[in-house]
């Protein structure tokens, strides 16, 4: 139990750390992935200027890597792997699926565009509302994970006492 509760805590820091670096990147990428969905038709401007991002960013990207830790903590290496590889993709796949639906919806409710093109400032995407919620996205198949392996704990241990 001691081991679960500290192995829990570093990762949740850990990951809280990861964020504060990694930040500026996941910028890059969404404004990539919001040119790229909608042909060109956003363009930013203003100044590219921010300090820090949102809590929820720095909390989901911590919580996933809390809870990823915890569903791989007892696990053979090629189970963490595998475990890995698919939370990675499967945050890849809904960052891309919700920062492209973003930006259409964003060009689409442009009344006021020159030629279907919308201007946009480069604060005007919730930068890390789309990543928290890609990451809590991508850790739903580990805590199903959890959650059958306590049930069937939990089921195993009843009928043990019962007998």
């Amino acid at each position: 139990m001691k081991k679960k509760i500290i192995f829990g805590i570093l990762a949740f820091i850990i990951g809280i750390g990861i964020s504060l670096f990694s930040y500026s990147f996941f910028r890059e990428q969404i404004q990539s992935i919001f040119l790229w969905s909608t042909s060109n038709r956003i363009r930013f401007m203003g100044k590219n200027f921010y300090l820090f991002g949102s809590n929820f960013y720095y909390l989901s990207i911590g919580i996933s890597f809390f809870v990823l830790t915890l569903e791989n903590l007892n696990q053979r290496l090629t189970e963490v792997f595998k475990n890995g590889i698919i939370c990675f993709l499967t945050f890849g796949i809904s960052l891309i699926g919700i920062s492209a639906i973003d930006a259409n919806i964003k060009v689409i409710e442009c009344t006021a565009c020159d030629d279907g093109i919308r201007s946009l400032h480069w604060n005007g995407i919730n930068y890390g509302l789309i990543i928290g919620t890609s990451a809590m996205i991508s850790v739903i198949l580990s805590l199903i994970k959890i959650i059958r392996t306590k049930k069937a704990s939990v089921q195993h241990d009843i009928c043990d006492h019962s007998s």
